[in-house]
């Protein structure tokens, strides 16, 4: 997989390092009723930005980005998305939903370099119905902890999404 990496020192004043990230789901679904399944569609993406002094972006279920402190959000290298799962079975079937606990998900360059994720957040939050059909869309953000003067590179990282039917 290829990472956005912006390049053009007429874009950024050369002391900021650039930092291109993207967090690929993974998940882990725990069915108990018959044919439950949860299906990853597409990755949490925090978008191309500028590390600064540090700080924090936040991508919203809905795939929204905001950030605190001297980031610089660049509109470059591709667009922030939430994750998104299909979660799949008998209709109707009421299910819960488990995201990590902050500290415990990092995204990691090449070199080691690290950032944490924090602040898991879905849509719906807690629960969801499946559709008469037996289906739901489910998306997922969180909020990535951005160091001062983070290394510029491809960042990586998996986390898991737990569904319990009820």
């Amino acid at each position: 997989m290829q990472f956005f990496q912006p390049h053009s020192s007429h874009l950024l004043p050369r002391w900021f390092p650039a930092v291109a990230v993207l967090a690929v789901a993974c998940f882990s679904g725990t069915p108990t009723a018959q044919a439950q399944t949860i299906t990853s569609i597409g990755g949490l993406s925090f978008g191309s930005f500028v590390a600064s002094t540090g700080g924090t972006i936040a991508v919203s279920a809905s795939g929204g980005r905001n950030k605190t402190g001297s980031v610089i959000l660049l509109a470059q290298g591709g667009a922030s998305t939430a994750a998104q799962f299909t979660v799949s079975g008998t209709a109707a079937a009421i299910y819960t939903i488990t995201l990590p606990a902050d500290g415990t998900v990092a995204l990691v360059d090449d070199s080691g370099h690290s950032m944490v994720l924090n602040g898991f957040i879905s849509y719906p939050s807690a629960t969801g119905t499946l559709s008469g059909g037996g289906t739901q869309m489910l998306s997922v953000g969180a909020t990535l902890s951005v160091n001062n003067a983070q290394a510029r590179g491809s960042y990586s990282g998996a986390f898991p999404v737990t569904v319990h039917y009820n």
